[in-house]
């Protein structure tokens, strides 16, 4: 697998509902000026990056992602304690040299909602890995920048050692590329460029 190119993405996460096209409502949304901090560490058996960050509209918050769960979470604090975090936008960077494996992962904005409205349609079942995110936009050597139009399709193989995601995606050039990322080791990695006349599983 290492000889497939990482790459830096731009990364949706949807929680409670799934989200075919990524997207916000305006009255929750919230857009993060600076994280404050941000470190990793194994919390009951599980690897959890943490954060504090500041919003643009003068918040502060306390995040927390699972990352083998793919889940972001708001710890509770005074006059939040009635609040969740749904959609999450993330940059996903390719280098590793890193202080934690939290600064490889930097939350750019979120929506933060009444819990209650967050779970609306939610009925306590967590949907599939591979439907808690997907690529929104992406960028390698030979690609500046690539905005994910669509999905056609998408699978998870569960290895021996982790679990990969693997996606098609479709830019807004019309061309598909398959894009992997890897679990345990929070890479994403360039495939290759699938020919549209040759992609059948649409």
């Amino acid at each position: 697998m290492n000889k497939f190119p990482l790459i830096e993405v731009l990364v949706f996460f949807s929680r409670y509902a799934p989200v075919k096209h990524p997207d916000w409502r305006p009255p929750y949304r919230r857009d993060i000026a600076r994280v404050r901090s941000c470190h990793s560490k194994i919390d009951g058996g599980v690897r959890k990056s943490f954060y504090t960050v500041e919003t643009k509209s003068g918040e502060i918050l306390n995040l927390i992602f699972d990352e083998e769960q793919l889940l972001w979470s708001l710890e509770k604090s005074p006059g939040y304690e009635d609040k969740a975090i749904d959609r999450m936008l993330v940059l996903v960077d390719r280098h590793k040299h890193k202080p934690s494996r939290a600064h490889r992962i930097q939350p750019l904005r979120f929506e933060l909602l009444p819990e209650e409205e967050a779970k609306k349609q939610y009925d306590g079942t967590e949907f599939p890995l591979i439907l808690r995110m997907q690529p929104y936009r992406f960028r390698s050597g030979k690609l500046p920048s690539a905005q994910v139009t669509k999905i056609p399709t998408r699978h998870m193989e569960n290895t021996m050692i982790t679990k990969e995601l693997n996606y098609v995606v479709e830019t807004d050039e019309q061309r598909f590329f398959h894009l992997i990322y890897i679990l345990d080791q929070l890479d994403w990695r360039f495939m290759q460029e699938v020919d549209e006349e040759f992609f059948f599983v649409r």
